[in-house]
Protein backbone atom coordinates (compact mmCIF):
# COMPACT_ATOMS: atom_id res chain seq x y z
CA UNK A 1 0.00 0.00 0.00
CA UNK A 2 1.31 3.27 -1.08
CA UNK A 3 2.02 6.06 1.63
CA UNK A 4 0.96 9.24 1.44
CA UNK A 5 3.66 11.33 3.06
CA UNK A 6 2.78 14.81 4.27
CA UNK A 7 5.95 16.56 5.69
CA UNK A 8 5.11 18.95 9.16
CA UNK A 9 7.60 21.96 8.49
CA UNK A 10 8.32 22.46 12.13
CA UNK A 11 10.32 25.51 13.07
CA UNK A 12 13.30 25.33 15.76
CA UNK A 13 13.12 27.62 18.47
CA UNK A 14 13.34 31.29 16.99
CA UNK A 15 17.18 31.57 18.53
CA UNK A 16 17.93 28.89 15.62
CA UNK A 17 16.78 31.42 13.20
CA UNK A 18 17.36 35.19 14.50
CA UNK A 19 20.65 36.01 15.27
CA UNK A 20 21.41 38.95 17.53
CA UNK A 21 23.31 41.40 15.95
CA UNK A 22 25.92 44.69 16.52
CA UNK A 23 25.27 47.85 14.88
CA UNK A 24 27.68 46.60 12.11
CA UNK A 25 25.37 43.96 11.49
CA UNK A 26 27.78 41.25 11.79
CA UNK A 27 26.02 38.06 13.48
CA UNK A 28 27.25 37.20 16.50
CA UNK A 29 25.39 34.06 17.61
CA UNK A 30 27.78 31.23 17.80
CA UNK A 31 26.25 27.86 17.11
CA UNK A 32 29.25 25.75 18.77
CA UNK A 33 29.39 27.01 22.13
CA UNK A 34 26.79 30.20 22.33
CA UNK A 35 23.29 29.11 24.75
CA UNK A 36 21.67 25.58 23.71
CA UNK A 37 18.09 25.85 23.71
CA UNK A 38 16.20 23.07 22.45
CA UNK A 39 12.36 22.69 21.37
CA UNK A 40 9.40 21.80 19.20
CA UNK A 41 9.05 24.96 17.53
CA UNK A 42 9.38 28.83 17.62
CA UNK A 43 5.02 29.32 17.49
CA UNK A 44 3.38 26.61 16.35
CA UNK A 45 2.04 24.27 19.03
CA UNK A 46 -1.23 22.88 17.41
CA UNK A 47 0.12 20.69 14.28
CA UNK A 48 -1.89 18.11 12.49
CA UNK A 49 -1.74 15.44 10.71
CA UNK A 50 -3.32 13.65 7.65
CA UNK A 51 -5.90 10.41 8.33
CA UNK A 52 -6.41 8.13 5.30
CA UNK A 53 -9.24 5.69 6.28
CA UNK A 54 -7.56 3.80 3.25
CA UNK A 55 -4.15 3.53 3.62
CA UNK A 56 -1.31 4.25 6.28
CA UNK A 57 -0.16 7.71 5.96
CA UNK A 58 3.39 9.22 7.55
CA UNK A 59 3.45 12.39 8.53
CA UNK A 60 7.00 13.98 10.32
CA UNK A 61 7.19 16.77 13.45
CA UNK A 62 11.17 18.03 14.21
CA UNK A 63 12.81 19.14 17.35
CA UNK A 64 16.10 20.65 17.84
CA UNK A 65 18.28 22.54 19.31
CA UNK A 66 20.20 26.14 18.65
CA UNK A 67 23.89 24.57 19.18
CA UNK A 68 25.54 21.79 17.36
CA UNK A 69 27.33 18.96 19.24
CA UNK A 70 30.10 17.03 18.80
CA UNK A 71 28.58 14.02 20.49
CA UNK A 72 25.17 13.03 19.83
CA UNK A 73 22.31 14.28 22.04
CA UNK A 74 20.20 11.51 24.11
CA UNK A 75 16.12 12.85 23.61
CA UNK A 76 13.49 11.84 25.69
CA UNK A 77 9.30 12.15 24.98
CA UNK A 78 6.03 11.46 26.50
CA UNK A 79 2.36 10.55 25.80
CA UNK A 80 -0.27 12.10 27.68
CA UNK A 81 -2.90 9.30 27.76
CA UNK A 82 -4.82 11.49 30.22
CA UNK A 83 -5.29 14.33 27.52
CA UNK A 84 -4.72 12.92 24.59
CA UNK A 85 -8.24 11.28 22.34
CA UNK A 86 -7.36 9.93 19.44
CA UNK A 87 -7.84 6.11 19.91
CA UNK A 88 -4.37 4.62 20.18
CA UNK A 89 -5.41 2.10 17.72
CA UNK A 90 -5.38 4.70 15.16
CA UNK A 91 -1.41 5.83 14.98
CA UNK A 92 1.75 4.87 15.82
CA UNK A 93 4.85 7.10 17.14
CA UNK A 94 8.39 6.48 16.37
CA UNK A 95 10.76 8.68 18.92
CA UNK A 96 14.84 9.66 17.87
CA UNK A 97 16.72 8.66 20.81
CA UNK A 98 19.26 11.01 19.85
CA UNK A 99 19.90 14.23 18.03
CA UNK A 100 22.75 12.90 15.72
CA UNK A 101 26.66 14.98 16.37
CA UNK A 102 26.78 17.90 14.24
CA UNK A 103 23.41 18.06 13.43
CA UNK A 104 20.61 20.39 14.86
CA UNK A 105 17.46 18.68 14.31
CA UNK A 106 15.87 14.80 14.98
CA UNK A 107 12.78 13.52 13.46
CA UNK A 108 9.43 12.00 15.16
CA UNK A 109 7.33 10.08 12.86
CA UNK A 110 3.89 9.63 13.05
CA UNK A 111 1.71 6.95 11.37
CA UNK A 112 -1.60 7.39 11.10
CA UNK A 113 -3.25 4.17 10.10
CA UNK A 114 -6.20 3.06 8.02
CA UNK A 115 -9.43 2.25 9.58
CA UNK A 116 -13.06 2.99 9.21
CA UNK A 117 -13.23 4.20 12.62
CA UNK A 118 -12.83 8.01 11.64
CA UNK A 119 -11.42 10.38 14.37
CA UNK A 120 -13.56 13.61 15.64
CA UNK A 121 -12.11 16.79 13.96
CA UNK A 122 -11.15 17.71 17.99
CA UNK A 123 -8.86 14.58 18.88
CA UNK A 124 -5.53 15.06 19.82
CA UNK A 125 -2.44 13.25 20.75
CA UNK A 126 -0.42 15.37 23.64
CA UNK A 127 3.43 14.84 23.08
CA UNK A 128 6.16 16.63 25.30
CA UNK A 129 9.61 16.71 24.84
CA UNK A 130 10.72 15.51 27.93
CA UNK A 131 14.45 16.59 28.01
CA UNK A 132 17.54 16.95 25.42
CA UNK A 133 21.13 16.33 27.20
CA UNK A 134 23.35 19.34 27.63
CA UNK A 135 21.02 21.89 26.64
CA UNK A 136 17.88 23.53 28.18
CA UNK A 137 14.22 24.98 27.70
CA UNK A 138 13.34 28.63 28.03
CA UNK A 139 9.96 30.45 28.30
CA UNK A 140 9.89 30.36 24.57
CA UNK A 141 10.49 26.92 24.32
CA UNK A 142 7.69 24.76 22.93
CA UNK A 143 7.65 21.49 25.03
CA UNK A 144 4.32 20.11 24.50
CA UNK A 145 2.28 20.10 21.05
CA UNK A 146 -1.15 18.69 20.71
CA UNK A 147 -1.29 17.12 17.50
CA UNK A 148 -4.56 17.19 15.54
CA UNK A 149 -5.72 14.88 12.52
CA UNK A 150 -7.54 15.98 9.54
CA UNK A 151 -9.69 12.98 7.85
CA UNK A 152 -9.01 13.08 3.83
CA UNK A 153 -8.70 11.05 0.94
CA UNK A 154 -5.79 11.39 -1.55
CA UNK A 155 -9.00 12.52 -3.85
CA UNK A 156 -13.09 12.34 -3.96
CA UNK A 157 -13.80 10.61 -6.67
CA UNK A 158 -17.67 10.96 -7.47
CA UNK A 159 -17.64 7.59 -9.94
CA UNK A 160 -15.94 5.41 -7.00
CA UNK A 161 -19.35 6.32 -4.91
CA UNK A 162 -21.43 4.46 -6.80
CA UNK A 163 -22.24 0.87 -5.16
CA UNK A 164 -24.85 -1.02 -2.68
CA UNK A 165 -23.58 -0.06 0.85
CA UNK A 166 -24.28 -1.47 4.22
CA UNK A 167 -26.26 0.08 6.66
CA UNK A 168 -23.61 0.62 9.86
CA UNK A 169 -25.92 2.48 11.79
CA UNK A 170 -28.84 4.30 11.62
CA UNK A 171 -30.28 6.78 14.06
CA UNK A 172 -34.12 6.09 12.89
CA UNK A 173 -34.27 2.70 12.73
CA UNK A 174 -35.50 2.89 16.55
CA UNK A 175 -38.58 4.81 15.37
CA UNK A 176 -39.47 2.99 11.89
CA UNK A 177 -39.55 -1.03 11.34
CA UNK A 178 -38.98 -2.72 9.94
CA UNK A 179 -35.54 -1.41 9.08
CA UNK A 180 -33.23 -1.97 5.57
CA UNK A 181 -30.33 -3.17 5.77
CA UNK A 182 -28.80 -1.27 2.30
CA UNK A 183 -29.00 1.42 -0.10
CA UNK A 184 -28.08 2.08 -3.26
CA UNK A 185 -25.65 5.38 -4.55
CA UNK A 186 -25.66 6.68 -7.77
CA UNK A 187 -23.37 9.49 -9.03
CA UNK A 188 -25.58 13.42 -10.23
CA UNK A 189 -27.48 14.76 -10.77
CA UNK A 190 -24.62 17.41 -10.56
CA UNK A 191 -20.83 16.68 -10.98
CA UNK A 192 -19.93 16.82 -7.62
CA UNK A 193 -23.19 15.37 -6.70
CA UNK A 194 -24.29 11.61 -5.27
CA UNK A 195 -27.61 10.53 -4.80
CA UNK A 196 -29.13 7.69 -1.39
CA UNK A 197 -31.88 6.37 -3.81
CA UNK A 198 -33.76 4.99 -1.38
CA UNK A 199 -33.09 8.19 0.78
CA UNK A 200 -31.81 8.13 4.26
CA UNK A 201 -35.51 6.60 5.92
CA UNK A 202 -35.70 3.82 2.82
CA UNK A 203 -38.80 2.02 5.10
CA UNK A 204 -40.59 5.24 4.70
CA UNK A 205 -39.85 5.46 0.98
CA UNK A 206 -39.05 9.00 0.96
CA UNK A 207 -37.64 11.02 -1.79
CA UNK A 208 -33.93 10.21 -2.93
CA UNK A 209 -31.11 12.30 -0.95
CA UNK A 210 -29.01 14.45 -3.09
CA UNK A 211 -25.53 14.81 -1.19
CA UNK A 212 -23.43 17.79 -2.55
CA UNK A 213 -19.28 16.50 -1.90
CA UNK A 214 -16.65 19.19 -1.91
CA UNK A 215 -13.03 18.18 -2.92
CA UNK A 216 -12.03 17.26 1.16
CA UNK A 217 -15.45 15.18 1.28
CA UNK A 218 -17.49 17.08 2.81
CA UNK A 219 -21.45 16.88 2.64
CA UNK A 220 -24.50 19.03 2.21
CA UNK A 221 -27.81 19.00 1.25
CA UNK A 222 -27.73 18.96 -2.47
CA UNK A 223 -31.94 18.45 -3.33
CA UNK A 224 -35.04 20.47 -2.97
CA UNK A 225 -36.55 22.18 -0.08
CA UNK A 226 -39.24 20.19 -0.62
CA UNK A 227 -37.56 16.95 -0.60
CA UNK A 228 -39.07 14.61 1.83
CA UNK A 229 -37.11 12.42 4.60
CA UNK A 230 -40.01 10.93 5.99
CA UNK A 231 -43.80 10.62 6.73
CA UNK A 232 -44.91 9.21 9.68
CA UNK A 233 -44.09 12.51 11.89
CA UNK A 234 -44.33 14.50 9.30
CA UNK A 235 -43.85 14.77 6.58
CA UNK A 236 -40.37 15.76 7.61
CA UNK A 237 -38.01 17.39 4.81
CA UNK A 238 -34.51 17.03 4.80
CA UNK A 239 -33.43 20.49 5.99
CA UNK A 240 -29.59 20.57 7.23
CA UNK A 241 -27.19 17.59 6.29
CA UNK A 242 -23.74 17.79 6.98
CA UNK A 243 -20.86 14.87 7.40
CA UNK A 244 -18.24 13.40 5.42
CA UNK A 245 -18.11 10.96 2.06
CA UNK A 246 -15.09 9.82 1.54
CA UNK A 247 -14.58 7.81 -1.66
CA UNK A 248 -11.16 6.39 -0.93
CA UNK A 249 -12.84 4.49 2.42
CA UNK A 250 -16.36 3.59 0.55
CA UNK A 251 -17.83 5.29 3.36
CA UNK A 252 -20.49 8.07 3.82
CA UNK A 253 -21.55 9.18 7.44
CA UNK A 254 -24.07 12.16 7.97
CA UNK A 255 -26.08 13.54 10.13
CA UNK A 256 -29.58 15.03 9.43
CA UNK A 257 -31.39 18.08 11.12
CA UNK A 258 -35.18 18.01 9.96
CA UNK A 259 -36.93 21.19 11.32
CA UNK A 260 -38.35 20.32 14.59
CA UNK A 261 -37.33 16.83 14.59
CA UNK A 262 -34.07 15.07 16.26
CA UNK A 263 -31.21 14.20 14.41
CA UNK A 264 -30.93 11.51 12.50
CA UNK A 265 -27.23 9.70 11.97
CA UNK A 266 -26.86 7.70 9.08
CA UNK A 267 -23.48 5.62 8.82
CA UNK A 268 -23.28 3.52 5.07
CA UNK A 269 -20.62 1.51 4.01
CA UNK A 270 -20.04 0.41 0.46
CA UNK A 271 -19.75 -3.09 -0.10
Amino acid sequence: MKTYITKLFVFLFVGILTFSCEENERPIFDVENGRAIAGFNGGRDNPRVIFNPAENTTSTLTVGVSTLSSTDRSLSFSVDLDNSTLDPSLYSIEFPTVIPAGQFTADIVITTLASLNIPSASDVVVISLDGVEGAEFTGNSITEISLGVNVRCPEIIIDDFVGTYDVAAHEFDDFFSPAIATRTVVAGPGANQITIVEGAVAQENPDPLILNVDSEGSVSFGGAETDIHFFTFGPGVYGQVTGSALSCAGLIDITIVSPGFIPNFLTLIKQ
